[in-house]
C-alpha cells in the first residue's frame, strides 16, 4: 500500500511538471564580464595611481556584487584582481562558462580634449557577404543574423541606460571587428565608458560613486536583457 502511494505521488509529480513547467525565469543566464587590461598591461592612464584597468576592475566587481543575489543570473569576471590575461584566454572563459552574454570593459582616449562620452562597439559578421548557394550556408547566414540582432539588441539596451549616467555623450552604436569580440558564441558587446584624455570624464572615471553608478547602468541592462524572454 505505501509503496502503491508513492508510486502514485511520482505520478502526479510528474504530470505536474509537464503541465506546469519551471518558469524560464528559473533557469541560470551566465554573464561573462571582461575589465579590459590588467597586470602590466594598464591601458591608458588616468592619474600617477589609477589606471583604465582599475576602473573596468572596479566597475565588474561592482556588477558583479549587484547581481549577487540574483538567483537567475551568475556573473564571472575574465579576471578577478590585477593581472595580465591575454585576448585569448578571455575568449576561453567564455566558451567553457557557456555564456550567455559577454561585456568588455574600457576607457577610450584619444580623437582631441574635446572627444567624450561613451561607445559602445558589437562584432562584425563572420560569414562573407557573398550570394548563399547552400542550405548550409543560408542557415549559417540566418544564425549568424540572429546572433547579430541579439547583440545589437543589447548594445541598445546599454545605450539607453548609458544615456542617463553621461547625457547627451553617447557617440553611437559601432560595428567593428574588435578582437575581443570575434568568433563568440555568447551575444557580446565592448563598452568604453568614458574618455581619460577629456578633463570632465576623467575626474568621473576617477571617482568611485561615478564607477558606482556606471555599474548599476550595468545591471539593469543586464535584468533588462533577460527579462525580455527574446535572449537566447
Amino acid at each position: 500500500m505505501i509503496a502503491e502511494s508513492k508510486r502514485l505521488t511520482r505520478v502526479v509529480i510528474l504530470f505536474m511538471l509537464l503541465i506546469f513547467p519551471v518558469s524560464a525565469a528559473a533557469a541560470k543566464h551566465v554573464v561573462v564580464i571582461d575589465p579590459g587590461h590588467g597586470g602590466s598591461d594598464i591601458g591608458v592612464t588616468l592619474s600617477r595611481s589609477v589606471h583604465e584597468k582599475d576602473v573596468t576592475l572596479a566597475v565588474a566587481r561592482l556588477v558583479r556584487e549587484n547581481l549577487s543575489r540574483v538567483n537567475n543570473i551568475k556573473i564571472r569576471l575574465t579576471r578577478l584582481d590585477d593581472r595580465d590575461v591575454s585576448t585569448t584566454n578571455r575568449k576561453k572563459l567564455e566558451e567553457k562558462s557557456n555564456a550567455d552574454l559577454f561585456i568588455s570593459l574600457h576607457v577610450n582616449a584619444g580623437f582631441g580634449l574635446n572627444a567624450k562620452g561613451y561607445e559602445i562597439y558589437y562584432p562584425v559578421s563572420d560569414i562573407p557577404s557573398a550570394k548563399k548557394s547552400s542550405s548550409g550556408e543560408i542557415l549559417k547566414d540566418m544564425n549568424q543574423t540572429k546572433y547579430l540582432n541579439s547583440c545589437v539588441r543589447f548594445a541598445q539596451i546599454v545605450q539607453n541606460n548609458m544615456g542617463r549616467v553621461l547625457p547627451r555623450e553617447g557617440r553611437g552604436l559601432i560595428n567593428a571587428p574588435v578582437l575581443v569580440l570575434q568568433s563568440m558564441e555568447a551575444p557580446a558587446v565592448l563598452l568604453e565608458i568614458g574618455f581619460a584624455t577629456n578633463i570632465k570624464n576623467k575626474n568621473k572615471l576617477k571617482d568611485k560613486k561615478f564607477q558606482k553608478v556606471v555599474a548599476d547602468a550595468l545591471t539593469k541592462s543586464i535584468k533588462e536583457y533577460f527579462s525580455t524572454g527574446e535572449a537566447s
